[in-house]
């Protein structure tokens, strides 16, 4: 069964992908990417109904609409990204790895989502992604960061790094941590097994820029990590009887 139902999903997967890109780079020549994301969100929340995966947001109103954010959250899977197209309730850039960039057909799509590449073993390029980033937000365009890095594969939390900290000391906007719970136990990042399920968005408390100032890097990556952490269901211990 579970074979049927993988082929099932990945066909939906990269259907509702298709013509999601599809639909992104045409409009991408004729309007801006942040005009797109309302049209796009509705067909990413369309393509997880499809999956039979039912998606719990909490916690939403945290989000004021009228303003820019960094938000972080855990990283599990491929799916993340669908989650924040999804359910993010404002546009936001993402900083996504140089190499995508450089994929066939996909590489379009990011670049006319407006993503931002970023390198993972060039400290200084990335520091020159995160100002472009910080332009974006001086745009009133939010910017999602996931501060571990690279997918976990083992579902836990990894650590953070500190670069996208030292990007929000200098951003001058809230932060908001978010949590997924339940994505590693659809799509486990070590392999490629599909299964339908329950996923949770979890927004938590923003953190304030007047508090990240008057925190150090260390400070605020250590907080973040811990409100993340504490947003995801995946890490608790069940107690039993």
């Amino acid at each position: 069964m579970k074979y049927i139902t993988t082929i099932y999903m990945w066909m939906v997967a990269f259907t509702f992908f298709l013509w999601i890109s599809i639909f992104t780079i045409i409009a991408s020549k004729f309007i801006t990417p942040d005009k797109i994301y309302p049209y796009t969100s509705v067909l990413f929340r369309l393509f997880f109904k499809f999956l039979f995966i039912k998606v719990e947001v909490v916690n939403k109103e945290e989000v004021d609409t009228s303003k820019s954010y960094i938000f972080m959250p855990n990283h599990n899977s491929m799916f993340d990204v669908f989650l924040a197209g999804a359910f993010i309730p404002v546009y936001v850039n993402a900083l996504e790895a140089e190499s995508h960039f450089k994929w066939f057909f996909y590489g379009s799509v990011i670049k006319a989502y407006g993503q931002i590449p970023i390198s993972r073993t060039n400290p200084r390029s990335a520091i020159r992604s995160f100002n472009i980033a910080k332009e974006r937000l001086k745009m009133g365009r939010s910017t999602i960061v996931f501060p571990e890095g690279h997918r976990s594969k083992n579902g836990e939390l990894q650590r953070f790094k500190k670069i996208p900290f030292r990007f929000a000391k200098d951003a001058n906007v809230d932060l908001i941590p978010i949590g997924f719970s339940g994505v590693h136990a659809i799509s486990p990042e070590a392999n490629k097994w599909l299964k339908p399920g329950k996923i949770k968005v979890h927004f938590g408390k923003k953190i304030t820029k007047e508090e990240i100032k008057e925190l150090s890097v260390e400070e605020l990556m250590n907080m973040t990590r811990e409100r993340v952490y504490d947003l995801v269901d995946d890490f608790k211990v069940k107690v039993t009887d």
